[in-house]
């Protein structure tokens, strides 16, 4: 569900969507991740790797409309 993925549901705006993604990249971005442990590092990147793919397939499934 790639609404979960940023914490929201499928009725959330187009804005709502676009502020969750903002917020969520930035706290996982792999370069705000520089300082910490490989591992930790790691999590966050797959973390951004999903909230981007989550991004994206709501953008793609909103287009449709």
């Amino acid at each position: 569900n790639p609404y979960g993925v940023l914490g929201l549901t499928s009725e959330a705006s187009d804005a709502e969507v676009d502020q969750a993604y903002r917020r969520l990249i930035s706290q996982y971005h792999p370069d705000r991740t520089g300082g910490l442990a490989e591992e930790l590092r790691q999590q966050a990147d797959k973390k951004a790797r999903d909230i981007n793919a989550a991004y994206d397939r709501i953008k793609t499934l909103r287009k449709r409309r």
